[in-house]
Parts: C-alpha cells; structure tokens; sequence
C-alpha cells in the first residue's frame, strides 16, 4: 500500500463519513447514494499499489507520483468521474450488464461506457457506419477507431495514467487489452462482432447513446454533465469537512 500522509488518511476518512451523513436525495443532478458508493470505491481503489499491481503496472512509478497530494486529488477525481458515468450507463440500459465480454476479460459495457464519454457532442461518430462496413480500417471507422485507442491506452500513459476510464472502473479489460498485444484495431474487431450479437432492440438502445443523432448527443451531454457535478459535490464536502475541522481546532485553542 503507498504510505499516505496522517493527514491525507484523516481527510479520506472524514470525507466518506460526511458524505454518507449527507442527506440521500438528489442534489440538483447528483444521486447521492450512487455518489456514496463511488466515492467509498474510488478512496479504497484508486490511491492503493495493490489496485495497478493486478493489472502488472509498475507501481514503483505510481507511488512516486500519488505522494504529491496534487496527484492524489486528480487520481480521486478521475476515479469518481469514471465510476459515476459508468454507473449512470448501466442504470440507464441494464441489460449491458449481462451481455459478457468482447474479448474475455474485456466488458462490453465499459466499451461501450468509455465511448459514450470520449464522443463529444459535435463528434460525427459513424459508429453504425463502422459496424454495418465491418471494415475497420475503413473511413466510416476512423473516428471509433480514434476513440477505441484513445480509452485502450494504458501502459504508455506515464504519470497521467490515472486519466483512463478503463482502469479506473475495470481493471481485467487492461489485463485482457495487453493479451491480445494492445491492438486498439483488435478491441474494435471485437467490439463490433460482440454488438452483432445483441438483439435488435439492444443495438437501436446503444445506438441511441453513441449515434450520431441529437437525441444520441444530448444523452451523451447530460450523463456527462451529472458526472462533472458529483465530482464537484465531492469536493464541496469534502472542503466542508476540512473547515469544521479547521473551525473546531480554533475553538479548542480557545478553549470553548
């Protein structure tokens, strides 16, 4: 486990306790159960060696980096945007969490997951093109080929590894990209012959969140949006809870 400061294990600990005081109901976007939840996860996962040792990173290097408190807060931060959308995926079409893997080890969902992230609201995805040409070499392929390489970069990230969507929520897809020599044309290949196995109404669903319609970017923008706002909740408690503290400290010197 990477040594943490006293005052960074406090602070973690504080912030899990205040958000699960924290009344349950949505705030303004935020679910704060799933917030909860995510945020419990990411705390135990994302700053610990043993979390990159299972996927065989060097975790000399890692430590190195998340001793910088700075490092920390952005690994937290990733951690919580990654899982939150995630989970706002899955919530919103459940049956992707049954539909097994592109490769093994390697989920479906968390590709089509970390797509629905990386397109951006004016992307021309072509997703559909891509899948109907089956070609992925072709043009109508260039723009999910960009974004399968762009997600399934992973040893090569240097200290900003922490930014990947598939680490931070699934840790065998990492282990399965570099079983097959981290070929992103590969993951699409796969990608693509595991969409064609979905029934008709699941491929109209996906296609709903990672087509080129508005409807498509709109979905895309809000679970977007909802995630940018729970982190945001997460650090406005947990800055909270760092000036009670603060505030308690000045009135015991007090003595009140």
């Amino acid at each position: 486990m990477i040594n943490f400061t006293v005052k960074s294990l406090i602070a973690l600990v504080v912030t899990s306790s205040a958000l699960l005081l924290t009344p349950m109901k949505s705030d303004a976007q935020v679910n704060m159960n799933r917030l909860v939840q995510v945020a419990k996860s990411c705390q135990e996962d994302i700053l610990s060696s043993n979390y990159y040792k299972q996927m065989g990173f060097d975790t000399n290097d890692i430590d190195y980096y998340l001793k910088k408190s700075s490092k920390q807060q952005e690994a937290i931060t990733n951690c919580i945007y990654s899982r939150y959308h995630y989970s706002l995926v899955l919530t919103k079409y459940p049956w992707l969490d049954s539909t097994g893997e592109i490769l093994p080890g390697y989920l479906g969902s968390v590709v089509a997951g970390s797509l629905a992230s990386v397109f951006g609201s004016s992307d021309k995805t072509s997703i559909l093109d891509c899948i109907a040409n089956q070609d992925v070499s072709s043009n109508e392929c260039s723009e999910t080929r960009s974004k399968i390489s762009r997600v399934s970069s992973f040893k090569h990230m240097d200290q900003y590894w922490y930014t990947s969507y598939t680490i931070n929520v699934c840790p065998s897809c990492v282990v399965a990209y570099d079983e097959v020599s981290g070929s992103q044309t590969e993951i699409l290949k796969a990608f693509i012959k595991w969409f064609l196995t979905l029934d008709k109404t699941q491929r109209r669903e996906l296609i709903s969140l990672l087509g080129d319609g508005d409807q498509a970017r709109e979905l895309r923008l809000v679970i977007i949006s909802e995630s940018n706002t729970a982190v945001k909740k997460y650090w406005e408690v947990r800055q909270g809870v760092q000036e009670q503290q603060q505030e308690r400290r000045r009135q015991e010197l007090l003595g009140n």
